[in-house]
């Protein structure tokens, strides 16, 4: 964000943050379902929850840097807390670009033979790749002292990040159509993910290209 917050800004962090606590509902909801033992029949959920326990040690390796990704990438677009506080902003944002590091890194060895078949493995595999590129362009450029174009990247690290949050409430849109559509989990994961991260980060690009028009006229 610039120093001046913006309707446009604001309306942005609280998506974001919306997004985050989904992401780490999520992740809360995952953990206990790995340390606790399925109860009931093979329920769609109850093969999913197999699904993961099946590599509880990478799933564990990914969603722990994830939950505390989503918890400290909101402080991050606060422009009082960058202004008052550089110092806890530089380090909250070295700590982020590490857990995001392992993030990306388990997300593409988590890849393989997922719930949603090619359709999933595609999206993940392609985002993910492109998350820890623009990790890469992130840390790059503020190294360099290129604060804008830094932004800009850890930006579109951080829509990728929680493009999966957006995909949530569109598979859950999928599941409560299952009676009229009668589509498996298998067959419309893959879109879910796909829908989660392309809208997602189409939206953090039209606020990038709104931020930088905002500059321009002032």
């Amino acid at each position: 964000m610039g120093e001046r917050s913006t309707p446009l800004d604001r309306r942005f962090w609280i998506v974001l943050v919306i997004l985050c606590v989904i992401g780490a509902a999520a992740v809360t909801r995952r953990l206990v379902a790995l340390g606790t033992t399925p109860v009931g029949g093979p329920s769609d959920l109850a093969r999913m929850d197999e699904h993961f326990a099946a590599k509880a040690g990478l799933t564990v390796v990914h969603i722990v840097p994830s939950l505390l990704f989503v918890l400290l990438v909101p402080l991050q677009y606060v422009p009082v807390l960058r202004r008052r506080h550089p110092r806890l902003h530089r380090w909250t944002g070295r700590v982020i670009m590490c857990l995001g590091v392992v993030t990306g890194i388990s997300a593409l060895w988590l890849s393989a033979h997922p719930v949603g078949g090619i359709a999933e493995e595609t999206a993940t595999v392609f985002f993910g790749c492109f998350f820890l590129f623009s990790l890469g362009k992130a840390w790059s450029h503020i190294r360099n002292g290129r604060a804008e174009l830094h932004r800009e990247w850890a930006t579109r690290m951080v829509a990728v990040a929680v493009g999966v949050a957006t995909a949530r409430p569109i598979m859950a849109v999928f599941f409560a159509t299952r009676p009229l559509t009668g589509l498996m989990p298998q067959q419309f994961f893959g879109e879910a993910m796909w829908l989660g991260f392309v809208s997602t980060y189409l939206t953090a690009e039209a606020w990038l290209n709104s931020s930088r028009s905002q500059r321009r006229s002032s």
